[in-house]
């Protein structure tokens, strides 16, 4: 997999390059919008999980919101986006990321997430191939969601699959700043995931870089101290 060039397709969007496909957004432009009530849904869900009902917010809010969804867009001829917000909105109305030229439609943020809800569900059940196949029906809808992308990392490095692990890092550390609420937290996480990923392939020097990236971000980030201490550590063993 590779990293989506952000930078292309945010100067297509300024440019409004002729190839831009007819897009369709159905998403409320304000600041805060209220959540739908799918999105309500899946908050339930997420609440049921955090509760240890785990399976019965899977068979119950979460899959009746993606049976919607799967139901509405069954038949539709367009490329389905799924966006947090106006900015990755936008993205996906500008960007031709499947190839095709035909219409794109963007919604809102509650398929998405719905697939991520299961995922995580899965994950809680130990239940890794079924989480993983969520979060790639989560990514196809916003690919540039970067926790979606980071939690797929996340799934990818527990099965030792490195080149995976850190492409969907570096998407994660890419699109923070668009589609992630606590954007320098989720950009840690994926720079901290990056640099495990880098100790893993034996590159030091790349992994320290990722660590005191983090620490730009979060002065003092006690984890990217700590990993930079075991780097250095590993130097010295090494010597």
């Amino acid at each position: 997999m590779h990293r989506i060039a952000f930078g292309v397709l945010a100067a297509c969007l300024l440019a409004a390059c002729a190839s831009q496909p007819q897009a369709t957004i159905h998403l409320d432009p304000s600041e805060h919008p209220a959540p739908s009530p799918e999105e309500m849904q899946v908050r339930k869900g997420l609440e049921m999980i955090e509760a240890g009902q785990i399976m019965a917010a899977v068979d119950d809010p979460l899959t009746d919101v993606v049976n919607k969804f799967e139901a509405q867009y069954a038949h539709s001829k367009a490329t389905i986006y799924s966006a947090r917000g106006t900015g990755d909105a936008l993205l996906y109305a500008a960007g031709n990321l499947g190839g095709s030229h035909g219409e794109v439609e963007v919604i809102g943020p509650a398929w998405a997430m719905a697939y991520w809800a299961r995922g995580y569900a899965y994950g809680e059940m130990a239940r890794y191939d079924d989480e993983r196949r969520e979060l790639e029906k989560a990514l196809a809808l916003a690919p540039f969601d970067a926790q979606y992308n980071n939690e797929l990392a996340f799934v990818y490095m527990q099965k030792r699959d490195w080149p995976q692990a850190l492409a969907h890092y570096e998407n994660g550390e890419a699109f923070a700043d668009i589609t992630a609420p606590d954007s320098p937290n989720v950009k840690c996480v994926a720079l901290r995931g990056q640099g495990y990923v880098l100790v893993e392939q034996h590159k030091l020097d790349e992994a320290e870089a990722k660590y005191r990236a983090c620490l730009k971000v979060t002065p003092d980030e006690p984890k990217s101290l700590a990993e930079i201490g075991y780097i250095q550590d590993l130097r010295k063993k090494q010597h």
